[in-house]
């Protein structure tokens, strides 16, 4: 005989008279168990209404930080919620890269040596000038810190040389405002920043093409027409109709060997995460379309990962999702459907495209709130952290660079801290800083810049934060406080 339990469900709510009719329902024990997605999400938005609407909680002090603050939470997949192991992952990427340029153009074979020749040259936020072949490290002000044309070195004189005794190049001020680097007006880009460790090898096959060139025609050249060849080697690797036909090296290599590139989340974080979803409505969105983010998210959460998150978006193309208007699709398979109008939109439905806007409007529909606290957690310092921030979208920054550099107080290590940390380009956060000062007045880098503006918070990874409860409190950035948590870049205290 089945074991029974009782439950009370609400079928009819007034606001102003506070009445409930409710009617008692029988439950067996399994159908508790497999209580299905949509019936949560009923059982959340019955707890908003008759919780949230009337008093929303007050939010923390612009100086302290706590997730369980939020009404929504969105989270990145790639890098965020999925942890790569980017040291094997960058490894991939510059080996299809490399040989696609020797066997499809015909470039040098010296392209084929291993990433680890060059992995000093590897460095998040550097900036490419695209015809002079010059890498660039700049500052928050766009003065150029370090240069260097292909891989080899440029001194202080060869910088002054080509770019000014103020060593400032005036697209990198354009480029500053939105860390955006595509053209605009049909423009030929003659920039191209590398923000993630999935374009970061592409920086030295462009650098080694470049000093290939130079050994052959025995010096520099006035102009390089080179990225365009690199730029597409990049993109075949990621191409959306990969991932089902096997193809492109990049998918099929993951899809089959996971453990060699994934991390599988803890139990702490998947309790974590459990206990966002169960006090406020979580989204994910992924600029991965359907099919890759489904085999990535089953592998790091589980066969039950789907029930992480009220709201999926794939194929969100960030930046523009925080900015355009583009409309939500349902999904046929893996491919893209009919247009969803923002009134037919479900809280627990699976989506491709769409825009921050008509999520925030669904967003006020389920709480009630005309103002609902949003936050959005990812690693991509341009479309996850910069872009929502200005936007008017809290943000946590996830920055793997404080645990490869080291953190004070905490012990905790990168696995490819050696192929993060670059002796030539110097610290993620500071290069040839004013020493005298100490803490985060130190970081004088464009890239390491972004998480003091444009975040609440910044950690190395969500494993740190899962380490505590939702209602935990952390210092946020401020002007008296630093968000970095666990603690500060070693670099910036000695």
């Amino acid at each position: 005989m089945p074991e029974w339990s009782v439950s009370i469900e609400c079928s009819e709510y007034h606001e102003e008279s506070f009445t409930v009719t409710a009617t008692m329902v029988l439950h067996t024990v399994k159908d508790e168990e497999e209580e299905s997605l949509q019936e949560k999400v009923m059982k959340k938005k019955y707890y908003c209404k008759n919780n949230k609407k009337k008093k929303q909680p007050p939010f923390s002090d612009c100086d302290t930080f706590k997730f369980s603050d939020y009404d929504c939470i969105g989270f990145d997949l790639d890098n965020t919620i999925c942890r790569y192991k980017v040291g094997e992952i960058m490894r991939l990427e510059y080996d299809l890269i490399a040989n696609y340029m020797v066997n499809r153009y015909g470039y040098e074979p010296e392209l084929l040596l291993p990433l680890d020749d060059d992995i000093d040259f590897l460095q998040k936020g550097l900036l490419l000038d695209i015809k002079r072949g010059n890498f660039l490290k700049c500052s928050p002000t766009g003065r150029i810190l370090r240069a260097t044309h292909g891989t080899r070195p440029m001194f202080d004189d060869d910088i002054v040389a080509v770019y000014g005794k103020e060593r400032v190049w005036e697209p990198v001020i354009d480029f500053m405002r939105t860390l955006n680097d595509h053209p605009v007006n049909g423009k030929t880009p003659v920039l191209r920043s590398f923000k993630d460790y999935f374009d970061m090898p592409a920086a030295v096959a462009m650098a080694r093409a470049v000093d290939a060139q130079d050994n052959t025609e025995g010096g520099p050249a006035e102009e390089y027409d080179i990225w365009p060849d690199v730029h597409v080697a990049m993109c075949n690797m990621y191409r959306r109709e990969h991932f089902r036909k096997d193809e492109g090296g990049f998918f099929p290599e993951v899809r089959y060997h996971p453990e060699k590139y994934i991390y599988e989340a803890s139990d702490r974080l998947k309790r974590w995460l459990k206990a966002v979803n169960e006090h406020t409505y979580t989204a994910l969105i992924s600029g991965s379309s359907i099919d890759y983010a489904s085999h990535i998210a089953r592998y790091v959460l589980g066969p039950d990962w789907r029930e992480y998150f009220d709201i999926m978006i794939c194929t969100a193309k960030k930046p523009g999702f925080f900015t355009m208007d583009r409309p939500f699709r349902c999904l046929v398979g893996p491919d893209d459907g009919d247009v969803v109008p923002t009134h037919k939109l479900r809280i627990d439905g699976t989506y491709s495209g769409g825009n921050w806007r008509d999520l925030q409007e669904l967003i006020k529909q389920e709480t009630g709130l005309d103002q609902p606290h949003c936050l959005y957690v990812g690693d991509h310092l341009a479309q996850d952290v910069l872009t929502p921030d200005k936007e008017g979208v809290d943000t946590v920054a996830i920055v793997e660079e404080l645990a490869a550099e080291g953190m004070v107080g905490d012990r905790m290590e990168h696995d490819a801290g050696s192929d993060l940390m670059s002796t030539y380009w110097g610290s993620f956060f500071t290069t040839d800083g004013d020493k005298s000062v100490i803490g985060v007045d130190r970081i004088n880098t464009l890239y390491g810049s972004v998480p003091l503006k444009h975040s609440r918070i910044a950690v190395p990874s969500l494993e740190v934060v899962a380490r505590f409860p939702i209602r935990h409190q952390y210092e946020a950035f401020s002007q008296e406080t630093s968000g970095f948590f666990p603690g500060d870049p070693v670099i910036l205290h000695f």
